[in-house]
């Protein structure tokens, strides 16, 4: 049978952040780690970003901060390391050339706007664009892993996704690099969030109420073979996690959406909400 995830601890949004109460629309999308102690949380509809210290509890840090965009809200967020700079992703907006695209906004350190470019891979609806987002240097170059959710090869449609890969360019943007594939065990009903830290990935599905990790070989450009594993959230409750970010190798911060009409109504008790769960030992 497939592993249960372990939770940690968890707690509801709106009794961490401050100007917040029980009837407030916090419907949380990505999740990145400032550090071992602090996290920064965006929402489907929000151009604030919530900074949340990681014992979950009420502290005097947590709070919010601007963040000014082309669109309302965000559906990813990634920090650059070495910098500070955070950078967040608008899932899809229409281009000037009438495509549907990716944008990202970046902010510096501090929480000032930088700059708003756009990430070239074309999507075919406004809703199946990328889904994940994660800012990696790798030997003095940055690269950002985008995660596709769906329909996007060539020729015949196929389900299944890929993660993406861009390339800073020389005038701030980004460029293309390659792709990579994610494998058949991994090809849920949908995907909603990735993370990509300690050499590993780690991707969910919402539908397929999921969490898929393997390692990366970053010379072959795929997932290492025999390194795939798929885990089930605690309950059935879970099934609005949206966001996820490694803490540890084998620990991982994940943020829930709001539950939607159509679900059932276990899904409220975790909806909304910010988690730490541990993978547990074979």
């Amino acid at each position: 049978m497939t592993q249960k995830l372990e939770l940690v601890r968890e707690a509801k949004l709106h009794r961490l952040l401050p100007g917040k109460s029980k009837g407030s629309r916090l419907e949380a999308s990505g999740v990145a780690l400032l550090d071992d102690k602090a996290a920064l949380v965006i929402f489907d509809n929000l151009n604030q970003i919530a900074h949340i210290d990681l014992s979950l509890k009420r502290h005097r840090s947590n709070g919010w901060r601007p963040a000014p965009s082309l669109g309302m809200g965000f559906e990813d967020i990634t920090i650059d390391d070495e910098t500070g700079r955070v950078l967040c992703l608008i899932e899809s907006l229409e281009d000037g050339d009438g495509h549907l695209r990716a944008f990202v906004t970046e902010y510096d350190d501090e929480g000032h706007y930088v700059r708003c470019t756009r990430l070239d891979t074309r999507f075919e609806k406004e809703n199946k664009g990328f889904e994940g987002l994660e800012h990696v240097w790798r030997a003095r170059h940055e690269f950002l892993y985008a995660l596709h959710e769906a329909n996007h090869s060539k020729g015949a449609r196929r389900r299944g996704g890929r993660v993406d890969v861009f390339a800073r360019a020389a005038d701030g943007g980004w460029k293309e690099s390659h792709w990579i594939d994610l494998p058949k065990k991994a090809q849920f009903e949908d995907y909603a969030a990735m993370s990509y830290r300690f050499g590993q990935i780690a991707v969910v599905s919402q539908e397929s109420a999921r969490l898929w990790t393997a390692r990366i070989d970053e010379k072959a450009r795929s997932v290492v073979e025999g390194s795939s594993a798929v885990y089930r959230f605690p309950s059935k409750s879970y099934g609005n996690v949206e966001g996820i970010a490694w803490l540890t190798p084998d620990t991982l911060v994940a943020v829930s959406d709001r539950v939607k009409s159509n679900q059932p109504c276990r899904c409220a008790e975790k909806d909304q909400s910010i988690h730490v769960f541990r993978i547990p030992k074979d």
